[in-house]
């Protein structure tokens, strides 16, 4: 038995016949790693750092939030942080390039260097390990992103 496959483009754009195929389970949407928006995945990265502020350092309390909105204002960071096919897990945004992040302002003081378990069992609230855990010592292999993160603590720094 083979399954044919067409390809629909906006001209054959035919509403009733894509709803029949929803409806039979025949319906298949190749989904981009572009389809997060950038103002979603900004918002869904915050909102999981934002659990390991008990971890942030005296010096950096009241900057941390600062020193994450403006690395999630650059262009750079966003796409470093799109999801990909890759990791099928990480929907809204890339959990393993958010470790890295994390990692580098651990090593420059912004976090507290507890073991990585902790800041996995804080981040990931699953109770279990994670494969994101093993990439906070991981640093990132991007120069700029990584002298631009540097060049960002060092401003902020109290």
């Amino acid at each position: 038995m083979s399954k044919k496959f067409r390809q629909v483009h906006p001209e054959d754009f035919d509403v009733e016949m894509l709803m029949a195929a929803a409806r039979e389970g025949k319906l298949f949407v190749e989904i981009s790693e572009k389809s997060v928006r950038r103002e979603d995945l900004a918002d869904s990265v915050k909102q999981y750092v934002s659990r390991a502020k008990v971890y942030v350092t005296n010096r950096f309390r009241k900057e941390v939030d600062d020193i994450w909105d403006e690395l999630l204002d650059d262009e750079r960071f966003i796409d470093f942080l799109m999801p990909s096919n890759k990791a099928r897990k990480c929907r809204d945004f890339n959990k393993y390039g958010v470790m890295r992040i994390i990692g580098v302002l651990r090593e420059k003081g912004v976090y507290e260097a507890y073991s990585e378990r902790k800041f996995d069992a804080l981040l990931e609230e699953s109770g279990g390990e994670s494969p994101y855990r093993r990439y906070l010592d991981t640093g990132i292999e991007e120069r700029e992103l990584l002298l631009f993160i540097r060049q960002l603590v060092a401003k902020h720094e109290v």
